[in-house]
């Protein structure tokens, strides 16, 4: 959630506490019903009221997909150190993992997934690999270089890695962008 986000949430709550307290009151009979009626029979047929409750609708669905955005939390990976933890998340390791497949030889694009199972990794390949390669071959590859770089790398050493040739190509594929 950004700023201007957690900065509409606090008015928000700061107003809807206020309507709130409106509540309490009138159901402890502190402020007289006739009176709240007497309000809400003024602003009837008004558009500045439509207007009003028309933005706090809108601000309502904003800060409940904000909500709902920030319930995805990164996943990383935590190594704890004498000055504290360095944590490390999933999209790094899938962006090493990438590189590291796209440089093995005979290898002509990659498609990385990476999960985080108990203490290790699970990293998912799909590969398009070149016709004259030894497809096993290049697999074997490409995990042993995964394994070596994630180990050296990231730390972890029980990383389980499933490769998936998906085409057997001579086109090079084009870089994919990074969104």
């Amino acid at each position: 959630m950004g700023i201007i986000d957690r900065i509409i949430l606090t008015i928000y709550t700061f107003l809807l506490s206020f309507l709130a307290l409106g509540v309490i009151l009138v159901a402890l009979n502190l402020i007289p019903l006739e009176l709240i009626w007497t309000g809400l029979n003024q602003i009837k047929g008004r558009w500045e009221a439509a207007l009003v409750g028309f933005v706090f609708f809108l601000v309502s669905v904003r800060l409940l997909l904000a909500g709902l955005r920030s319930r995805r939390s990164k996943e990383t990976i935590a190594h704890h150190t004498e000055m504290g933890n360095v944590h490390i998340s999933l999209d790094a390791v899938k962006n090493l993992v990438e590189k590291t497949a796209r440089h093995t030889r005979g290898v002509r694009g990659v498609k990385v997934s990476v999960a985080q199972e108990g203490q290790g990794l699970k990293v998912f390949i799909k590969a398009v690999v070149s016709p004259e390669s030894n497809v096993p071959a290049v697999g074997n590859e490409m995990q042993q270089r995964v394994q070596e770089y994630i180990r050296n790398t990231v730390g972890i050493e029980a990383v389980d890695i499933h490769v998936l040739v998906e085409n057997i190509s001579n086109d090079f594929k084009t870089k994919q962008r990074v969104e």
